[in-house]
């Protein structure tokens, strides 16, 4: 019975602390850790979408206007064709969600950049490379920034 009860306790510290470790390996959210490798805070350029493998860049006045940024505190304000702010979350993953989301509503005769402006919502990966920022909203589609 001893033994029992001994055996029954070091069983239930091991699984304690073995639960203990692998569940604080990884807080995603925690504002420390949760910067990815590069630099997802601040201003970004938009320089066009990538559709089917197809990188567009719409031409005209109006993109030389069109940015985003995005602040350390998890909000985030920008302009395609009209302005934009919310609230979004990120983690170390990938993982990228526009929590909260509103926006003036000017028409725009800019198709493209209407479209883009409607993707801001459906967001839900992102990537850094060489101060590229891409915003997926499908598994190959996505908005394309740079510093």
């Amino acid at each position: 019975m001893r033994r029992t009860i001994f055996l029954s306790l070091g069983l239930m510290v091991m699984l304690h602390v073995g639960l203990g470790v692998t569940s604080c390996g990884k807080n995603d959210y925690d504002p420390v850790t949760r910067q990815p490798n590069g630099e997802i805070y601040g201003n970004w350029k938009l320089d066009g979408y990538v559709n089917n493998g197809t990188f567009v860049r719409p031409e005209g006045s109006g993109m030389s206007e069109c940015f985003l940024s995005l602040e350390e505190d998890g909000s985030f304000n920008g302009r395609i064709c009209n302005w934009f702010q919310g609230e979004y979350t990120f983690n170390r993953d990938g993982e990228f969600r526009v929590i909260d989301c509103v926006q003036t509503l000017i028409w725009s005769s800019d198709s493209t950049l209407m479209f883009m402006e409607d993707q801001i919502i459906n967001i839900k990966s992102f990537r850094l490379e060489n101060n590229k920022l891409n915003l997926y909203y499908s598994d190959n589609d996505y908005l394309r920034y740079s510093r």
